[in-house]
């Protein structure tokens, strides 16, 4: 019980430090709270349910509780000055794991790929391989693309990406993913007054705009 409350005490403090605006940055208080609380998780399960504990489940709840944590955290926080932007590159495999973009076992990350959670394509002049593009990992999309490629389910994945990445008359010349991230991309030189609304409005409301995008593009279909 003494321990538990360790870690209550520790987590309280950690998040009054980045309330309170001192040294500790928001992201290393939601991953260390998470750490605190995976462990109590995986702590708890060894006990009840130790055919449960692994490697995996200790990262994937880590993982899920980092993000949230996250979320909550910045959620009243004013916009920093530099403007955010999502990354054009795409990374391998191994890449996305060693990078920290997706906290579980290369096996799980492929998993994701199955239940839609992500997508890969295949690299440029290769039949064979996958990659991942880097800007599906990047706040809030992981919480907002499950059902967009759930609506394209059976298509082929470059036409998935080449959905993702261009720009849309419906969305004021931005691109979906764009939209679903609420950031632009790092190649746009510049946003115009109408493209940063859109950017600004609510997740769900940019989602939904997609979605409805997403229903409406027939090109997608087999």
């Amino acid at each position: 019980m003494a321990h538990t409350t360790e870690h209550g005490d520790a987590a309280k403090l950690k998040f009054r430090a980045v309330l309170d605006g001192h040294s500790m940055t928001t992201q290393q208080a939601a991953r260390d709270v998470a750490e605190l609380f995976a462990s109590d998780i995986e702590g708890t399960l060894r006990e009840r349910a130790p055919e449960l504990a692994s490697h995996d489940i200790h990262s994937l709840v880590l993982h899920v509780i980092e993000r949230r944590l996250r979320m909550m955290l910045t959620m009243d926080e004013s916009p920093a000055p530099q403007r955010r932007s999502l990354p054009v590159a795409n990374l391998k495999p191994s890449e996305v794991i060693e990078q920290g973009k997706f906290r579980a076992s290369l096996a799980s990350l492929y998993r994701s790929v199955e239940s839609n959670r992500f997508y890969c394509v295949v690299p440029a002049g290769q039949r064979n391989g996958r990659e991942f593009p880097a800007w599906q990992f990047c706040e809030p999309v992981p919480e907002l693309l499950q059902p967009v490629l759930v609506a394209f389910r059976g298509a082929l994945k470059t036409g998935v990406h080449a959905f993702m990445v261009t720009t849309q008359d419906a969305l004021n010349e931005l691109a979906p993913a764009e939209m679903l991230a609420g950031a632009p991309f790092e190649t746009r030189p510049s946003l115009h007054a109408s493209q940063q609304r859109f950017l600004a409005l609510p997740a769900m409301e940019r989602q939904r705009k997609v979605l409805a995008l997403a229903g409406a593009d027939e090109s997608m279909a087999d």
